[in-house]
């Protein structure tokens, strides 16, 4: 995981990271503090803090978030990854301690996720968007342009996630003749069978990014074992550059592109 640039600590400058920030430390902020009082019931004489079971499960947060820390693609995915988590810790520390407090806090979290959603990517990319069996019709069309396809789902986080690494590799990588496109495999489920893609909810195949060069995939990441089990992989733009050797493959279509303009010429 990089450290967050200075274009991503602008657009986590919302109203929903701000309130799930709150979301996320309601509970040991208000349980060291003075706060703690008026919140939860406390008997005569009992010290309002946090006890040592509510320190092991914040510990078992902390070894989760550095667990999943390690296959985040960026660093709004491990913010979305500490939200996510810390509000389930949340919830269930809140209804230990006091079952009133834990109704409001679980509907406080339900409103927020409904009125303040996770705003999507709206940054600069050169995508193409294929609908039904236009991208088959592309690839067999168009032998001598290489496609990077992104395969994913609207309802998949780790799509979301993965759509702002995509979208700033292609505004590096696109050239006339390598392309980069997307295909909702939930919306057009038979080109996902096409395609060998498993869009299923439990799926781990989400996303799947395939490279195909003269309407033949060449590479894919995750790759899918013996087993049909998908191999993990950590969508950076590191990895995925390597992963899928876009520097060499841009590199061969830029001098192929100018050796087809000097014979033209």
């Amino acid at each position: 995981m990089l450290l967050p640039r200075l274009d991503e600590l602008r657009r986590a400058l919302t109203a929903y990271h701000l309130l799930n920030t709150i979301l996320a430390v309601a509970f040991p902020v208000i349980r060291s503090t003075f706060l703690c009082d008026y919140v939860f019931a406390v008997e005569n004489g009992d010290k309002c803090e946090i006890d040592s079971r509510e320190r092991e499960i914040l510990m078992f947060l902390v070894i989760i978030l550095m667990w999943k820390g390690r296959k985040t693609t960026n660093w709004m995915h491990f913010v979305g990854n500490i939200f996510l988590f810390s509000k389930i810790a949340g919830m269930f520390l809140f209804v230990r301690a006091e079952i009133l407090a834990g109704i409001i806090y679980v509907l406080a979290c339900l409103v927020i996720t409904v009125l303040c959603p996770e705003p999507a990517y709206t940054g600069p990319e050169q995508i193409t968007y294929f609908q039904g069996d236009q991208l088959y019709e592309e690839l067999a069309k168009n032998r001598n342009t290489i496609w990077v396809i992104q395969f994913f789902t609207t309802w998949s986080p780790e799509c979301k996630h993965v759509h702002p690494v995509f979208a700033e590799l292609s505004e590096k990588y696109t050239l006339s003749n390598l392309k980069f496109g997307k295909l909702d495999i939930g919306r057009w489920a038979s080109e996902g069978e096409r395609f060998r893609v498993n869009a299923h909810p439990m799926s781990r195949q989400l996303p799947t990014i395939c490279v195909f060069k003269d309407a033949k995939e060449i590479s894919r990441r995750p790759l899918v074992n013996e087993n049909r089990r998908a191999v993990p992989f950590v969508f950076s733009q590191e990895n995925c550059v390597l992963a899928f050797d876009l520097l060499n493959l841009y590199n061969e279509q830029r001098q192929q592109k100018s050796g087809g303009k000097t014979k033209s010429e």
